[in-house]
């Protein structure tokens, strides 16, 4: 047996939203954005059921997941806990509209995980973020934080930078680190049809301002979680990242869509690379498309083979790969961090190890 791991987009693309980043909007617009069904639900559990997994990991995404209502999240949970046996551990990303005082709860009782989506304070996040009739959203989702920190639900932050919000990133982890938010994780830009990818030259000023800020308030005792961060010591610890766009090849995880097909990533959810549906007698294995996908992503540049820095970097996502899929777009930007941080990562980790 072998754990399983889902990224369910149990509303599709449907958001109550209009980020200006949004890279799914485009990639859903030749799908119908449904809200899945509870017979989709019943079909799931059935397929994993008799795959017989070791652990599950479901993790609930968008769009916006919560669209599909409390009602949708009560009934997969007691579905899953009347049938599964093993291990289970949900997680759930959302721009924080929705929740409330029940849906915390829910999320509290029941052991959730959320990423909740914030770039930094009222201007920072306005810039990019707004509800579908263009206000902000700011003070909604402070709001809703609050209301996750009344239940006790564990939140990390999830910050998207681009060449503008780089700018200030010392105002955004201040700002972070006044709310008292220590576990935070930076996803860069990527191309949609209202933004571009976050250049070279912003990638790697954002990587060596934070890390900086980081190391300034590790050395004196206040350790803030900054995921990416975190997996580079893991990487100089001899532990496994648990980024899977920090492993160096893309993993064996399906992302789920709410009319039952399957992908192998959710950055590739279209026609060209379905890989399955749950209608399929054993939907959980991978085939020889989704080995394809996988493998494509373990092709390394022969610059990378001689890199000092290649164990650290493993070539990062496959979504930021160029030469057929053999060299990193940042390749620049992360040679030149290691070249100014690994020292410093290098003595940090001597120092957890010795503790």
């Amino acid at each position: 047996m072998k754990p399983l791991t889902l990224l369910i987009k149990p509303a599709s693309g449907l958001c109550n939203m209009s980020c200006r980043y949004c890279f799914y909007k485009s990639a859903s617009a030749c799908r119908d954005n449904i809200i899945m069904s509870y017979d989709t639900v019943d079909l799931l559990i059935q397929k994993i059921v008799s795959f017989q997994p070791s652990a599950l990991t479901f993790m609930f995404q968008g769009g916006e997941p919560l669209l599909a209502g409390i009602d949708f999240y009560k009934y997969f949970v007691s579905s899953v806990r009347d049938s599964v046996r093993v291990p289970v551990s949900y997680a759930l990303q959302t721009n924080g509209l929705l929740i409330d005082d029940e849906y915390a709860g829910f999320f509290s009782e029941n052991g959730f995980l959320l990423g909740v989506s914030l770039d930094g304070d009222k201007s920072v996040t306005d810039r990019n973020r707004s509800d579908n009739n263009g206000r902000s959203v700011f003070d909604r989702v402070m709001n809703s934080i609050n209301i996750l920190r009344s239940h006790s639900v564990d939140f990390n932050i999830l910050s998207v930078i681009d060449d503008e919000s780089v700018k200030e990133t010392e105002k955004t982890y201040s700002f972070f680190k006044d709310c008292g938010f220590s576990f935070i994780q930076f996803i860069p830009c990527i191309d949609s049809e209202s933004a571009a990818s976050i250049s070279m030259t912003a990638y790697e000023s954002f990587l060596k301002k934070s890390f900086d800020l980081w190391y300034n308030d590790y050395i004196q005792g206040n350790y803030i979680s900054i995921r990416h961060i975190d997996n580079y010591l893991s990487i100089l610890l001899g532990m496994p990242p648990e980024n899977c766009a920090m492993c160096g090849f893309c993993g064996n995880y399906f992302v789920l869509e709410a009319d039952g097909d399957l992908y192998p990533c959710d950055f590739y959810c279209d026609s060209l690379n379905r890989v399955a549906s749950l209608s399929d007698e054993k939907p959980f294995e991978i085939n020889d498309k989704h080995r394809a996908f996988i493998d494509e992503s373990k092709v390394i540049h022969n610059h990378c083979r001689k890199c000092r820095y290649y164990i650290l970097c493993r070539g990062g996502c496959k979504r930021d790969r160029i030469n057929g899929y053999s060299e990193n777009r940042y390749c620049k930007a992360f040679y030149s961090f290691f070249e100014y941080a690994g020292e410093r990562m290098l003595s940090i980790a001597a120092r957890i190890k010795s503790e």
